[in-house]
């Protein structure tokens, strides 16, 4: 896939070739600067920054500077002047060129900082400025090109490269602050973090705004489930070949924290492991089978996931190794299930092999993998693997209905009753309000729909009856979790979602490329779309969390929506851009960077 595409590009030219070399020159100096300036603006206005240090999340004020805060301001400033002198056309390249050079020289001969610090923090305005007048002006005023995304591409990739080398280190015993270099990758990261609730409350809150932006959702005629991006098909061999790929990627990300560079004294991973343990200990002291299976459905911590209890005991019982040693070691069996499970419900949902393998390469990095493996919410991870597989079923069964699909769609639904009874509630409200909306349009068979729908409350009735045996349901504990949520909420909306996205399992939530993917693909959206219906009605059951939740509420509903899907398709649509195909190689590299530097930082160690 990557060597195809980038075997058809013709370097040279995509280097500048044919270009004059002062647009050459413009280019790569305007991206230069850009990289000074968003290290500028989080140091001037010290950012609040929540990076992980060994398993704890500290709040810093962001104090970096490439030199020192004098002489990135003139390089900044100096960078503008120069940008002005070549990029814009006629006089108004004299008069501008002249009185921002003119104000910067005297501000650096006086040593007048605060009048270097304005001209330093509103040059990156001004090329705004230009660059939106210049689009919507009839006469151009400006010498353009695509160069400057190309360098900004370039440029990412060499700090994204340095930035796998330090994040790293530590696998070789080498602690990061023994290395003089700086992360630049992970402090941009760190820095533009601070945008993720933002992102995620306009993701969120878009997708209903969305739906009904041009009629009534139910007024809507839905061609078919077929993506806009699809039609685009990968040789069999090279998609498994990728696909086992990124499920190894899964692996190692998943082993990192128990290496012996890292976890010293072989330190339990995920928070909720020592749970798991006690429980199976438990189970493992049962006398007989029907004192074991009294147990699985009764037992705290056992009787809301009974499946995955089930799932653990013969694990352990198969592998005939130390309990916590093998609990602990469960993500190497569940991160890539969910990498291949995540493949087909793309390839159902968008009929495209690139958009597929984008969607897997980024679960097996993805916030759902890396909060499975420090929060230790094996069940959950495990439910979330039933959940989106009955969708593959659910979908399949939609478009061409056949009995087996309805069979495995049916048993899947039941398994996810029994495996986790929070992700089933929400799984199972997501289905209803679905299929209700696909009833209303008359998109497919009505009798089909009516048929799953049947699926969807044969396991409420399940859940009821278990509510009734064992005192436990997903219904009831969610109305019970929700008790905390309310219109007072409201007034903690902010302070819920920075905790939700900062601090929530290790910051994992935090990742703003996955969720600037997403609001990207957000306004390409079709709200004709089935497939996109399909994405956004997902991203609306979180409409309530976020505005009445608390933090608790907003990240188990947050960790069950598939953010990496439309992230893979806004990545798509980059990456069948000729122009802007480098963009999505540093983008990838920098989420790789970022989740190996997360890994490698889930040992705990005390801060004294």
């Amino acid at each position: 896939m990557a060597s195809k595409m980038i075997s058809g590009l013709n370097i040279p030219k995509i280097l500048g070739q044919g270009n004059h070399p002062i647009l050459i020159i413009s280019s790569a100096v305007l991206v230069i600067t850009i990289f000074f300036y968003i290290i500028t603006i989080g140091s001037y206005f010290h950012i609040g920054v929540y990076p992980l240090e060994n398993r704890v999340n500290y709040h810093h004020l962001f104090a970096v500077y490439v030199i020192d805060k004098y002489f990135d301001h003139l390089i900044i400033s100096f960078g503008i002047v120069l940008w002005l002198a070549t990029s814009v056309m006629g006089k108004a390249k004299i008069i501008t060129s002249a009185i921002y050079g003119i104000i910067t020289i005297i501000a650096a001969l006086a040593k007048i900082g605060t009048l270097l610090d304005i001209v330093a923090l509103i040059s990156i305005p001004i090329v705004a400025s230009f660059l939106f007048y210049n689009r919507l002006a009839s006469k151009k005023i400006l010498h353009t090109s695509n160069l400057p995304l190309t360098y900004l591409a370039i440029i990412g990739m060499v700090i994204g490269f340095t930035g796998i080398i330090i994040s790293s280190a530590p696998l070789f015993s080498v602690t990061l602050k023994s290395i003089p270099i700086h992360d630049y990758a992970y402090e941009i990261f760190s820095l533009l973090s601070s945008l993720s609730p933002i992102l995620v409350f306009f993701l969120i809150l878009g997708s209903p705004i969305k739906l009904f932006i041009q009629k009534w959702i139910v007024r809507i005629k839905i061609k078919n489930l077929v993506h806009p991006v699809s039609n685009d098909t990968i040789r069999s061999k090279t998609k498994i070949l990728y696909l086992l790929l990124f499920m190894l990627l899964s692996i190692t990300i998943t082993l990192i924290p128990h290496q012996s560079t890292i976890n010293h004294d072989n330190q339990q991973v995920g928070s909720d492991s020592s749970d798991y343990v006690i429980l199976i200990n438990k189970l493992m002291e049962s006398n007989n089978p029907q004192e074991f299976s009294h147990d699985v459905f009764t037992i705290n911590y056992s009787k809301d996931r009974s499946v995955f209890s089930l799932f653990l005991y013969a694990i352990v019982k198969i592998a005939h190794a130390n309990t916590s040693y093998m609990i602990d070691r469960v993500p190497l069996i569940l991160a890539p299930a969910l990498v291949l499970v995540v493949f087909f419900l793309t390839r159902e949902l968008t009929s495209n092999d690139t958009t597929s393998l984008l969607a897997s390469f980024l679960t097996a990095v993805s916030f759902h993998t890396l909060i499975g493996l420090y929060s230790g919410i094996y069940a959950n991870w495990l439910a979330l693997i039933i959940g989106y597989l009955s969708l593959v079923f659910l979908i399949r069964f939609l478009k061409a209905a056949n009995k087996l699909s309805l069979l495995v769609y049916s048993v899947l639904m039941m398994l996810l009753v029994f495996s986790h009874a929070n992700t089933w509630t929400i799984f199972a409200m997501f289905e209803g309000l679905f299929l209700a909306v696909m009833y209303k349009m008359n998109h497919f068979n009505r009798k089909n729909i009516i048929l799953i729908l049947i699926v969807v409350l044969c396991s409420v009735a399940i859940d009821v009856a278990r509510s009734s045996l064992t005192g436990t349901s997903g219904v009831a504990s969610d109305v019970a979790l929700a008790n905390v949520a309310g219109t007072g909420q409201l007034t903690s909306l902010w302070g819920n979602l920075v905790n939700t996205t900062q601090f929530y399992a290790g910051g994992q939530f935090s990742n703003f490329i996955i969720f600037a993917l997403g609001v990207f693909w957000l306004f390409r959206s079709n709200s004709r779309q089935a497939s996109d219906i399909f994405i956004l009605l997902f991203l609306a059951l979180a409409v309530l969390p976020l505005l009445v939740g608390d933090s608790v509420i907003q990240s188990r509903v947050l960790y069950d929506i598939p953010f990496q899907i439309p992230a893979a398709i806004g990545l798509t649509y980059l990456w069948r851009n000729k122009n802007r195909i480098l963009v999505t190689i540093p983008i990838c590299i920098w989420i790789f960077i970022i989740s190996i530097r997360m890994v490698t930082n889930f040992y705990y160690i005390s801060p004294s």
